[in-house]
């Protein structure tokens, strides 16, 4: 008995080519599931991006499912995730279309359902309507003593480890307690990193990079043969070719001239042959004279020869960012002097100036008082 695990295909999301990324990507992974010929198929939320994915991005994902299930005969069960799951009960569920498609099964409708699949028991919660509903639903799980094998399906945050809260929305938490009522194999979705959280119990990952904080996660589905008596031999991760992003080393801009740091900037993404690749770069504390003085022309052609160049500034604080804070830290006659410090008063008496504002800011701290 072999199942394929993938989720997160987030089906609709990015634009222009980055929308058409996260399309080519699925249709990778369903021609190599096809390839691997596994006796089911699990898809573990978010199969859309949103609740209402866009009309091509349905007839897309119907045209793959139909290859999956209907062509190659391979069982399809797909559950709803926080991106894709209705947010309101009069809401429907784009997962509801395929619900009489031929060798898939979903689940959508905000509670626990259990689904029989030859020898296989799937229990699952899809993303529920809110918090509470979640727990309920939780609560219900159970194994099916008659099946062979047991598959629980959730989508959510492992509850308590911080590293996989996404900050998304509507994310809900999934209680370690489900992982201990004996199912044979756990198919998270949600965190979109390959990851194993315990024996058995894994987040296949997203089959397509969405964010920077992906850069270094490689993107796939897991297969699971549950022929093999060891965890390590079972368990098989396929790699799919996606598009490489590359966050570059910060260029230091303090003491270099507008012409050297767009040099620096200029060589070192042209050392990792852009064409194709999404990067990002950022120059650390520029001063502001010098910021305004680089070749912005130059930076526009180098971002056209690149798939996806993305520059960020951080500029260098100067004197007078650091004022304010002093007005809490120190008295404001000290303060007002360092402010007087970094002001041109040009034909004006700056000492005299500073003798008669202390001798009013004194004033009136005496009145107060």
């Amino acid at each position: 008995m072999r199942i394929v695990h993938f989720a997160d295909n987030h089906l609709g999301a990015g634009t222009d080519q980055r929308a058409q990324d996260v399309i080519d990507s699925f249709r990778q992974a369903v021609d190599k599931i096809i390839d691997v010929r596994p006796d089911l198929v699990i898809n573990a939320g978010d199969l859309f991006h949103m609740v209402h994915p866009s009309n091509w991005v349905i007839a897309f994902a119907s045209e793959q499912l139909i290859r999956l299930a209907r062509d190659a005969g391979i069982p399809t069960f797909i559950i709803t995730g926080n991106h894709d799951a209705p947010k309101q009960s009069q809401m429907g569920a784009a997962l509801a279309i395929f619900k009489d498609y031929e060798n898939i099964h979903v689940v959508y409708k905000s509670r626990y359902e259990k689904v029989r699949i030859g020898e296989v028991s799937i229990s699952a919660v899809p993303h529920c309507i809110d918090t509470v509903t979640m727990k309920q639903e939780m609560a219900r799980i159970e194994c099916d003593p008659t099946a062979r094998y047991n598959i629980l399906v959730l989508h959510g945050v492992v509850g308590g480890i911080k590293e996989f809260q996404m900050a998304d929305l509507s994310e809900q938490e999934i209680p370690t307690s489900c992982f201990e009522k004996g199912f044979d194999y756990v198919a998270l979705g949600h965190y979109h990193k390959y990851t194993r959280i315990r024996e058995m119990v894994y987040y296949s990952g997203s089959t397509e990079r969405l964010s920077m904080s992906e850069k270094d996660s490689s993107k796939g589905f897991i297969e699971i043969d549950f022929s093999k008596s060891a965890e390590s031999d079972k368990i098989r991760f396929h790699e799919l070719i996606t598009r490489p992003m590359i966050d570059l080393p910060t260029v230091t801009a303090a003491g270099k001239s507008a012409e050297q740091i767009m040099s620096e900037i200029e060589a070192t993404v042209k050392a990792q042959n852009p064409e194709d690749k999404i990067i990002r770069v950022s120059v650390a504390d520029i001063p502001e004279e010098t910021y305004r003085a680089l070749p912005f022309d130059k930076l526009t052609e180098l971002k056209k020869e690149a798939f996806s160049l993305d520059i960020r500034f951080e500029k260098a604080s100067q004197p007078e960012d650091n004022l304010y804070a002093d007005l809490n830290l120190n008295r404001l006659d000290s303060a007002f002097e360092k402010f007087l410090e970094t002001r041109n008063v040009e034909s004006l008496d700056k000492e005299r100036i500073k003798e008669l504002s202390l001798t009013y800011l004194h004033r009136a701290e005496t009145d107060e008082s």
